[in-house]
């Protein structure tokens, strides 16, 4: 595959990893020109029917999430037996990779920073009826800002408000299965919940908590065997954490977590504040809650103590009341005063400046100030993607501990492709530029392939994705560029050809005509008469000037040699006719023809004169190109 092209478009550079079901690959996008991440099918599974339709389902699934925890879908295509999704490129390491590199348990905060993320990804997806149904770290992806990101739906299918059975075939991985999973049975967002549960023991341990020799055997504990609690292969782990985990990996699914919102709920409230947090194990509506200590300790008892001791503290409080009464009435020092206002104060905080930092960044700012974080809208701006833009409260407004700080993120610079114009009437293509969201910025040239007002190129070219507002230069023809023939006669035959070749024309055919009175390659005539409009480029045949023979104007008197020969010169007017024609003269005397002229010449060469000589009275015969041209008398 690599080197392939996928699309027209996508370069295969190299393979970064693989699954159960399909090849994932590296690659470049020559139209956005931009790396992106591939996921092909395997070719095993090409054949299978099912295998495809379950492929195509998770580009479905995926494409209509968007969430800063879960992996981009960009494209989907199929190419012969080849089917492939285009996902966002993620620089950094699956979790399986982070725990293997880590040789051992990762630390809490970072393995409860990860959980988190997780969750809110899920989150996000089951309010979209999507549940992932293969939740394990080959599936999490944390990039080098410590982002997690969610990755592969290649099993999940939409819940439509309701569970569905896989019909017996068991899917995911056995080590994360949830227990439901392992039967075949039914199947909801409590599966993505336990599957995280083993996610974060195995996080805070090093360990997956059932192992075996094969998957099924691994199934099997999951559905029969009690979980070890995380603490005892990890003593760091505090009681309550362990709870948390034991509550999202319950057998039964009434006693997990109802949904992924409170499990994060319960990661939340244990970063910020451990003493806070009460974990519910019963099935008490599957709520966790802060619990008043009465409550606790009631909880703690056998109903019937419980109700006695109620009793007992009913009267005891009553008594305290009292108590208190008499004591404000005999002395209200300011002593007393301090430790009740203390007593029945709130707890608040000042809430801190977010805007302008990242979404993770900011998190844990408010965390830090046991405050929670709420993204409420995202926008297109000039700041990155994930920069908090506005926040709400304020800086420096006072707030109870564990408020919400509502906020506005950037969706980073909005992006369009832009449009194809060449060919375009110039005022339609500027339209189109501007219905994009772009500038056009028009630019006019000569151009001898395109009418006057069309586009004839542009750049950006079509295709290349850009930022808003950005300019297009529009090329539009002005028509084909004419120039004035000059006036050539007389110049030499090399400052013609500068002349030309300076206004963008050319010379044509150069033909000789002898001229003695002129020096040799002075121009004679030009094919275009001087002050002609022509197109540029546009070519110019020249005669020029050659001294080869004297050329009297008129017929001279006949020159008589000893033996009464005479010779004169004799005027031959050529015909009008393309190219080189060949000359020849014949003298016919007393039955004798003899060849006293041969040469080539063009009709430029006419009037062309030739010497003959004779004795006499004598025939002349002219041959053009092999053929008699004329015959004369002459008498010498």
């Amino acid at each position: 595959m690599i080197g392939k092209i996928l699309g027209n478009r996508y370069e295969i550079l190299e393979k970064i990893g693989e699954g159960g079901m399909a090849k994932v690959y590296k690659a470049k996008c020559h139209l956005l020109n931009r790396i992106v991440a591939i996921k092909i099918l395997r070719p095993e599974f090409v054949a299978d029917e099912e295998f495809v339709k379950r492929f195509k389902r998770e580009s479905q699934a995926a494409a209509s999430l968007s969430h800063p925890n879960i992996v981009s879908i960009y494209d989907v295509g199929q190419e012969g037996d080849i089917y492939y999704i285009v996902m966002e490129y993620v620089n950094g390491k699956t979790l399986k990779q982070l725990i293997k590199d880590n040789n051992g348990p990762l630390s809490i905060p970072k393995a409860l920073d990860i959980a988190r993320q997780v969750c809110k990804a899920l989150d996000h997806a089951h309010k979209n009826h999507i549940v992932h149904r293969d939740i394990k770290p080959q599936n999490i992806l944390v990039t080098d800002d410590n982002i997690v990101k969610v990755t592969d739906f290649g099993i999940a299918r939409a819940v439509n408000g309701s569970t569905i059975t896989y019909n017996g075939d068991v899917l995911g991985t056995a080590y994360y299965f949830s227990p439901e999973q392992a039967k075949g049975g039914m199947t909801d967002e409590k599966t993505d919940i336990y599957s995280l549960g083993i996610v974060m023991y195995e996080m805070l341990t090093g360990k997956v908590p059932f192992e075996g020799e094969s998957p099924i055997s691994v199934a099997l504990k999951h559905i029969q065997e009690d979980i070890v609690p995380p603490s005892k292969l990890n003593p760091k782990i505090p009681p309550k954490l362990d709870q948390i985990i034991l509550k999202a990996t319950q057998k039964d699914i009434n006693y997990r977590y109802k949904s992924a919102s409170d499990l994060l709920d319960d990661i939340e409230t244990y970063i910020s504040d451990p003493d806070k947090l009460v974990v519910t194990s019963n099935n008490d509506n599957n709520r966790t809650r802060v619990m008043k200590a009465d409550e606790v300790h009631d909880k703690l008892l056998d109903g019937n103590v419980a109700k006695k001791n109620r009793k007992s503290r009913k009267a005891l409080k009553t008594i305290g009341i009292v108590l208190l009464v008499l004591i404000l009435m005999a002395s209200l020092s300011y002593g007393t005063m301090y430790f009740l206002n203390t007593l029945t104060k709130v707890n608040e905080v000042v809430v801190p400046n977010i805007t302008g930092e990242t979404l993770d960044k900011a998190t844990n700012i408010l965390e830090n100030k046991n405050l929670k974080l709420s993204i409420t809208d995202s926008q297109y701006s000039d700041k990155p993607e994930n920069t908090i833009l506005s926040q709400n409260p304020s800086a420096g407004k006072t707030v109870k501990t564990g408020s919400t700080v509502n906020v506005v993120i950037s969706k980073g610079k909005q992006v369009t492709i832009v449009p194809n114009v060449i060919g375009s009437e110039y005022r339609d293509a500027q339209i189109n530029i501007e219905k994009s969201g772009l500038k056009a910025n028009i630019i006019w040239n000569f151009n001898d392939k395109y009418q006057k007002g069309y586009v004839y190129d542009q750049n950006p070219r079509q295709g290349v994705q850009v930022e808003n507002n950005t300019v297009v230069d529009i090329y539009v023809s002005k028509g084909i560029e004419t120039v004035q023939v000059p006036n050539l006669v007389n110049m030499t035959l090399d400052d013609a050809t500068k002349t030309l070749e300076g206004l963008g024309l050319k010379v044509g055919t150069i033909s000789n005509q002898p001229k003695d009175n002129l020096p040799d390659n002075t121009v004679i005539d030009q094919s275009i008469q001087p002050n002609t409009s022509i197109p540029k480029g546009k070519s110019i045949d020249l005669v020029v000037s050659k001294a080869t023979q004297q050329q009297p104007t008129q017929q001279q008197s006949p020159q008589q040699t000893s033996d009464n020969t005479k010779t004169k010169n004799l005027r031959i007017d050529l015909p009008n006719k393309q190219g080189q024609m060949k000359v020849d003269v014949y003298v016919i005397q007393d039955g004798n023809k003899n060849l006293q002229y041969s040469n080539t010449h063009t009709y430029q060469d006419s009037p062309l004169y030739v010497p003959v000589s004779g004795k006499g009275n004598v025939i002349i015969e002219v041959d053009i190109d092999g053929k008699v041209f004329e015959t004369m008398g002459a008498k010498f």
